[in-house]
């Protein structure tokens, strides 16, 4: 052993070598060097996306065809709010659904044999509901960021639009330089302007695809100063500055409905962890426990 590991230190010199030398001279690497090539990983949707989607894929025609015409439109509508996450579409969904089922639903049954029936109706349960939770929270997040960027969006587009440059060459300014879900909402609208699509029903269509409230002001704004003629940097200058006192107060009722919560977690964890450590130090510092 110690002189294999000899023999492999003295191979790495001359390769060492070999590879400055063709750094210092320009030269590529031989061609024939068989490199491997890692492969970029798709997305998946979900936890352990990997292996429910394949798992579900079979069953996603039965799922789709389950829902009614009604139900297929709300759900494209809540995978837009929540931003298309990995490329999802009602398909995958529907897989992610089905293999989430089978995968959580075979485990929960196997359990139930097994003489664990509360733990096999929980894991039935995650089976039905985990991909409507997961679509929920990544839309719940995706709209709060929403929320938090729009005021900062607004400002530079306020002072954007006060330099000269038109609404729309405005818009794709500040997007390019803000990514994020709202920029990305920006650019979707953008680019129905650009297909022929008026500009009343591109934000109009912004706004149902997002159930943020801050957005749905400034979206009536927008259409308000276009169809009165008012000044475009003025209306962007009060709509910025009254998403400013929005944002300020919402982050103080959420700042009011967290002192409960704080409250709450004290009451029930702290204290009984401190009165057991107080009743613990009491006792054993007596001799003999007499104090019981």
């Amino acid at each position: 052993m110690p002189v294999l590991i000899a023999l492999a230190a003295g191979l790495m010199v001359p390769l060492f070598v070999w590879g400055y030398h063709l750094r210092a001279a320009g030269q590529p690497a031989p061609a024939d060097l068989d490199v491997p090539v890692k492969k970029a990983k798709t997305e998946e949707f979900g936890p352990l996306g990997s292996i429910i989607n394949p798992l579900g894929r079979p069953f996603a025609g039965l799922v789709v065809n389950a829902m009614s015409g009604a139900g297929r439109t709300r759900l494209r509508r809540r995978i837009e709010r929540a931003g298309r996450p990995a490329g999802l579409t009602v398909e995958g969904y529907a897989a992610n659904k089905a293999g989430s089922a089978l995968l959580y639903g075979g485990t929960g049954l196997v359990v139930i044999l097994a003489d664990q029936a509360f733990i096999g109706v929980i894991l039935l349960l995650v089976g039905l509901v985990q991909t409507d939770i997961v679509l929920w929270n990544l839309s719940r997040e995706r709209q709060e960021e929403i929320q938090r960027s729009l005021p900062d969006f607004l400002d530079v587009l306020t002072v954007t639009v006060s330099a000269g440059l038109g609404f729309r060459h405005a818009l794709v300014r500040v997007a390019e330089s803000m990514p994020g879900a709202l920029a990305d909402e920006m650019n979707n609208a953008l680019r129905q302007m650009e297909l022929g699509t008026p500009l009343r029903d591109a934000f109009e269509q912004l706004r149902q695809r997002n159930d943020s409230a801050a957005l749905a002001s400034f979206v009536t704004a927008i259409l308000q100063a276009e169809e009165l003629g008012a000044p475009l940097a003025r209306a962007l200058t009060e709509i910025s500055t009254d998403m400013r006192r929005d944002a300020f107060q919402h982050a103080r009722r959420r700042a009011q409905r967290a002192d409960p919560q704080i409250t709450l977690i004290v009451t029930f964890l702290m204290v009984p962890a401190m009165m057991l450590l107080i009743v613990g130090v009491l006792y054993f510092s007596t001799a003999e426990g007499t104090l019981f």
